[in-house]
């Protein structure tokens, strides 16, 4: 049969070389010395001429170098050599006949070149050929591994034995048994034997610290280096060392956005957004729209800046000024109110992936004290902090004062840690007894590291987790320097779980009013507590016993026993004891016997009861914050992203291509004989806020135009690469993010300038002009219709309805959710509601009316809301009990302020509804409306308005010039 294979292949063979013209030949001698004759006399030259751009001697893309044997030999930052001992295994083949290689819109290989390579690549041998980086077996060859399996137990948080693995030193040194390692003799070492044995890591330890057993493969890599001598060389880590990058091209820093911010002033002679526009919109044969009128430029501003229509007087006050600068000032005093920071801060919020739970897992775990990092950000935007300022907080709080030698705590010191909550906010699901292990945690720091690369530098930076990016010239190396800028507060290897990253730490004050007020009132919420966990074991065995009355009492327990197990550790047995209950759960009340009834109603009692006292308590000094440990870990580059496949050992690092590629990245201890910091992040957050810093004044002033327009100048808020729009006016982006540094990079400054301008005070109104030369508005030729977002809505009906608590940070306000999924939120003590900002937003409980408006899920975080327009949401207007109540409550309003002021035909009427709701009086087809709908409202309530006036409020409520920012 081998003999036929054979003979059937050459027949194939010589057909398909006879079907496309080439002869039959005898395929090349394969050996090491044909192999670099024919590759200097042909190969070497062809890959010169169409692959030396990317991958020659000056340039190396993807680390990949085709102008040696050495290079090929060696292959790219896979970690695999670009020619194998087949066609099949060489990447390099699979690149050219795929057409991946060269790139789009460079020169491709001819039919006869591939030929000529893929003969070479067929009979290479290059097993004589050194990799160009060949070294013996050293220190960092095996160190991943230790770290990988060994330091849980002797490491940096414990040293069972008196044993520390983290350095050779440690190893030689060893612990109360002696070495753990021989140099030469690897049968002889400790710590071989105990791994061969099984000894370590123990058994009973392996799931209670997450670690698993070293592979077989490292196990010998281990006993090879011992054998060799557990050699150590002087390496340093790989950082800019101001040497040529291969890596990174000036070409590569060409593009727009990866170009330092002009310092001086630029030789345009623009001086304002108008300038900026109207020129733009010449070119294009527009001008722009004329200026909105001011009822719609009130009710824009205020919505604009505090999500929130102006009161009665408010509107009035300015609608009827006669001062020429009524605008100006309104918008002043609306930078100034305390409703802007709630406003604002929420964009803010949605960069960082703010949420109070933290996901990852079906418990979805509360975070208690998340709500502090909120009301930093509420509170710095009223301040207007400087945004360097607010950076260098959220990025390195921890590192800008040694508050642990500190002889007072100030509520500054307090506020910067609180502030590097921002790096805290990602999905965190390594407090789970089963999801804690080296991936997980690398997840965690991967989605930090996603979270400041796309709302500080507008960079997607994920994918060269795995792989040099496809697109932006952000080498995988450049990924894990930025990895390594973080590893003295994330390392994977000194790991502290949600349940154990967190600070106690507050000023005096806040020390002994807790100490105070807390203790009774946490005696008695920890007593109502245990009544309410006693409860729902009564309410668990109570719908088992009513609706199972055939299963057992040992069932029952066994099925409450069950709850306590996480979902996928359970057993079949238990999942379906729990499904039961879970089905019997779903059953509304009506179908549930007095007795569960009752007990439900007590849980919920008691549930209100506890959330009542525990507002009660004084802050805690507990702060979800995160802090450098001064003793990281070596960061090592993980081919393919695989956590077990480490390549070289890399420094900190910023993205080269936003640098000059000479310049390195100076790091410094912050406390030099204080607390150990590595002031890695610090030095970043430094270089971040830097004035001719390419990305961080740019991606914020466009994300502060896109929110005031509905549309960035840059389109993608998230990606300033090269894959994303480009500026529409990049002129005026550079002269508003020159403007932004200048003036002590004053959000409210930016503010200012926009709104003042009279782009932003157009017409939203579209003519056949616009249409024809800026269908999509673009060129910013008149304002953009707006939807507004969950919170604007929300908070607009509670207000209107004067339903709105308008005290401001502290707990969360709570939720519940009912048996068919509504997500509701519970009332103040008073019976109302505080602003959306201040809802408890757990990443499996959103509350249903914020969620059906477009509330983003938190994946980590959320750079640009979508804008829906589904059924659901006019469902929920219509028929949402809680949007009848505050319908009901806006009608009682206008019923007693027509009755303050002693009206009460329908016009009046119908005008007051208009001014408190829109902010603006009807015009004559909607007072003809009104009048005709209150008309035909009464008659059908036998003459009662007031069912009347409520039915047609809540008309009101669902229609598109509430819905709608004009």
């Amino acid at each position: 049969m081998s003999l036929l294979r054979a003979a059937t292949a050459l027949v194939v063979a010589f057909i398909v070389m006879e079907s496309t013209g080439h002869s039959l030949e005898r395929p090349p001698e394969r050996s090491p010395e044909k192999t670099l004759e024919r590759f200097e006399e042909h190969i070497q030259p062809l890959l010169a001429k169409k692959c030396g751009r990317c991958h020659g001697d000056r340039v190396q893309k993807g680390e990949l170098n085709l102008a040696t044997l050495a290079g090929i030999r060696q292959g790219g930052e896979s970690g695999e050599p670009a020619v194998g001992e087949t066609l099949d295994e060489s990447p390099l083949w699979y690149l050219i006949e795929s057409e991946e290689m060269p790139p789009e819109g460079l020169p491709r290989l001819t039919e006869d070149e591939k030929q000529s390579l893929k003969q070479w690549i067929a009979s290479a041998d290059l097993s004589a050929v050194a990799s160009e980086t060949k070294t013996p077996l050293h220190q960092h060859d095996v160190l991943p591994i230790v770290l990988l399996r060994c330091v849980t137990c002797h490491g940096a948080q414990r040293q069972d034995g008196d044993l520390d693995l983290r350095s050779v030193a440690g190893m030689k040194r060893g612990g109360q048994t002696g070495p753990a390692l021989q140099p030469g003799d690897a049968e002889q070492s400790l710590m071989i034997q105990r791994i061969e044995s099984e000894a370590c890591p123990p058994s009973d330890l392996l799931l209670k610290f997450f670690v698993r057993r070293p592979t077989s493969s490292e196990t010998e890599q281990l006993k090879k280096w011992i054998n060799q001598g557990a050699t150590e060389l002087p390496l340093k880590p790989d950082v800019a060392n101001g040497a040529p990058d291969p890596l990174v091209t000036d070409e590569d820093r060409s593009h727009w956005s990866f170009q330092p911010l002009p310092i001086r002033d630029n030789d345009s002679p623009s001086t304002s957004i108008d300038d900026f526009i109207g020129d733009r919109l010449r070119q294009h044969g527009l001008t722009l729209s004329p200026q909105a009128d001011r009822d719609t430029l009130i009710r824009r501003v205020y919505l604009d800046l505090i999500g929130m229509p102006p009161t009665r007087q408010q509107w009035r006050y300015w609608r009827e000024s006669t001062d020429p600068q009524w605008y100006a000032r309104m918008v002043d005093q609306l930078l100034e109110s305390p409703h802007y920071g709630e406003r604002w801060g929420r964009y803010w919020l949605d960069l960082a992936g703010y949420a109070d739970s933290e996901g990852g897992i079906s418990a979805d775990p509360i975070r208690p004290v998340a709500w502090k990092y909120r009301d930093y950000v509420i509170d710095a935007f009223n301040d207007d902090k400087p945004y360097d300022q607010f950076l260098l907080e959220q990025l390195a709080g921890d590192e800008l004062v040694d508050y642990q030698n500190a002889e007072t705590v100030t509520e500054e010191m307090v506020d910067r840690l609180v502030a590097t909550g921002f790096l805290r906010m990602g999905i965190d699901e390594t407090g789970s007894r089963t999801m804690n292990f080296v991936p997980e945690r690398l997840k965690v720091i991967s989605d930090a590291i996603n979270i400041v690369s796309t709302s500080l530098m507008g960079l997607t930076m994920e994918c060269a987790r795995c792989h040099s990016h496809k697109y932006d010239p952000i080498p995988q190396r450049d990924y894990y320097r930025f990895k390594a800028i973080f590893q003295g507060a994330f390392d994977e290897h000194d790991w502290l779980s949600f349940k154990t990253r967190k600070i106690n730490f507050g000023t005096d004050h806040q020390r002994q009013t807790a100490a105070k007020i807390n203790p009774p009132l946490q005696r008695k919420i920890k007593q109502l507590q245990s009544k309410q966990k006693q409860a729902k074991k009564q309410l668990q065995l109570s719908l088992l016993r009513a609706h199972y009355p055939n299963q057992s009492d040992e069932d029952n327990e066994l099925t409450v026993k069950a709850l306590r197990i996480a979902d996928n550790n359970r057993t079949l047995p238990q999942r379906t004891l729990v499904e039961r209950l879970q089905l019997a759960e779903l059953l509304p009340d009506s179908e549930q016997p007095t007795e569960v009834v009752e007990v439900r109603a007590e849980i919920e009692r008691l549930r209100r009861q506890i959330d009542r006292l525990s507002r009660q308590l004084a802050p805690t000094l507990e702060i979800r914050a995160l802090w450098d440990q001064g003793r990281p870990s070596p960061t090592y580059l993980l081919q393919r992203g695989e956590h077990n496949k480490p390549g070289r050992w890399v420094g900190p690092g910023v993205p080269a291509v936003l640098t000059d590629g000479t310049t390195t990245f100076e790091v410094n201890p912050p406390f030099p004989g204080g607390t150990a910091k590595t002031g890695r992040r610090l030095a970043f957050a430094r270089w971040l806020i830097r004035p001719d810093h390419p990305l961080t004044a740019r991606v914020m002033v466009n994300r502060i135009w896109h929110h005031h327009f509905g549309r960035g100048i840059v389109a993608g808020l998230d990606n300033f690469g090269r894959q994303g729009d480009r500026p529409t006016h990049p002129e005026l982006l550079d002269w508003l993010s020159k403007s932004f540094v200048d003036n002590g990079w004053s959000v409210k400054h930016v503010h200012r300038l926009i709104m003042n301008s009279d782009t932003y005070r157009q017409s939203s109104r579209v003519t056949d002009q616009h249409r024809e030369h800026d269908p999509d508005n673009q060129w910013f030729s008149r304002m953009n219709l707006r939807r507004l977002d969950a919170e604007a809505l929300r908070d607009s009906l509670l207000f209107v309805s004067d339903r709105l608590d308008p005290n401001p940070g502290g707990l969360p306000d709570a939720v519940s959710v009912d048996r068919d999924g509504l997500v509701s939120i519970d009332p103040t003590p008073e019976g109302n509601w505080r602003r959306s900002v201040y809802l408890q937003y757990r990443r499996t409980e959103i509350p249903t009316m914020m969620d059906t408006f477009d509330y983003p899920p938190m994946g980590p975080n959320c750079l640009s809301r979508n804008v829906s327009t589904v059924s659901p949401q006019a469902l929920l207007m219509m028929n949402n009990g809680h949007i009848h109540e505050l319908s009901q409550a806006f009608a009682e309003r206008i019923e007693a302020i027509c009755s303050d002021a002693g009206i009460s035909d329908d016009r009046s009427v119908i005008e007051n509804v208009y001014g408190v709701l829109l902010t603006r009086q009807p015009n004559d087809d909607e007072l003809f409306a009104g009048r005709d709908t209150l008309a035909k409202l009464t008659e059908l309530y036998r003459g009662d308005r007031t069912p009347a006036l409520q039915a047609y409020c809540h008309t009101l409520f669902n229609s598109a010039a509430l819905l709608y920012v004009d």
